[in-house]
């Protein structure tokens, strides 16, 4: 055990031998080697490689870029969407006078236009129509036995699965003919104001067996009218679906039948 005393002259031989320690210590390390590890040096592109940096050579030798992974379809909907082909070739109509700076060669014929427009169509519809009408079909007429089920459970009445199936069965002809239709005739304008019509006359329908309706005329109209109501708002675009909710909207707040019943 060391001791400390406070006169400093009997402390002084620990002193001595704690000094001759550190000094061993420091020439000992002093006389090792040290040792060097070579690391490799790592180096950086600089800014000129990155930017005069070629593309890439595929499998062939020749230079691929990023835009060569994107398939042609996908870029016909791109260049679509962006809409700059239908700029492009209206663009002497919008210049006037500047038309002529514009070289003959580089201006798209609206015929072309359309053909490419009927090609990009033609790579989107690889389902044949009455292939998606059946398909359509199938998940409509779930709804419909759906609607059926919780109709006849709301007014407490017994139905059984294998009636649910029958009406299901019943109703398929006639939901894939409405399918059927209005998928192979949607583009045309015609057809879509058509489709307005129809799903605000199953909407304002439905709210008029709603109100005014006895129990039996609901159980029998409302899954028809409902399924059709759903299907024609889905297959119609933002703007027809906010006027066909407007429309309904009106015709239950309004309820012009309310005076005659």
């Amino acid at each position: 055990m060391v001791t400390i005393s406070e006169d400093e002259s009997d402390n002084k031989p620990l002193l001595d031998s704690l000094n001759e320690l550190t000094t061993a210590k420091a020439s000992d390390s002093a006389s090792e080697e040290p040792s060097h590890v070579d690391l490799p040096k790592l180096e950086y592109a600089s800014a000129s490689r990155i930017v005069n940096a070629g593309p890439r050579l595929g499998p062939d030798g020749k230079p691929h870029y990023l835009i060569d992974d994107i398939p042609d379809n996908e870029k016909m909907r791109l260049i679509r969407e962006s809409g700059i082909l239908k700029k492009y070739s209206h663009r002497t109509k919008e210049n006037g006078a500047n038309a002529s700076d514009i070289d003959e060669d580089e201006i798209m014929d609206p015929d072309e236009l359309e053909v490419l427009q009927e090609e990009y169509d033609s790579q989107l519809q690889d389902i044949p129509p009455w292939m998606d009408a059946l398909i359509y079909t199938v998940a409509l007429a779930a709804i419909y036995g759906l609607f059926e089920a919780l109709v006849n459970q709301q007014y407490s009445m017994d139905i059984t699965m294998s009636e649910v199936l029958q009406r299901m069965a019943k109703a398929s002809p006639a939901i894939y003919f409405i399918v059927y239709l209005t998928s192979r005739y949607r583009k045309s304008r015609v057809a879509n104001i058509l489709i307005l019509a129809g799903a605000c006359a199953c909407g304002c329908y439905f709210v008029h067996l709603n109100l005014h309706s006895p129990r039996l005329g609901i159980m029998r109209r409302a899954p028809g009218l409902v399924t059709m109501w759903m299907y024609l708002t889905f297959i119609m675009d933002v703007r027809p679906s906010v006027i066909n909710a407007a429309v309904v909207g009106l015709f239950w707040i309004l309820d012009p039948f309310k005076s005659t019943i």
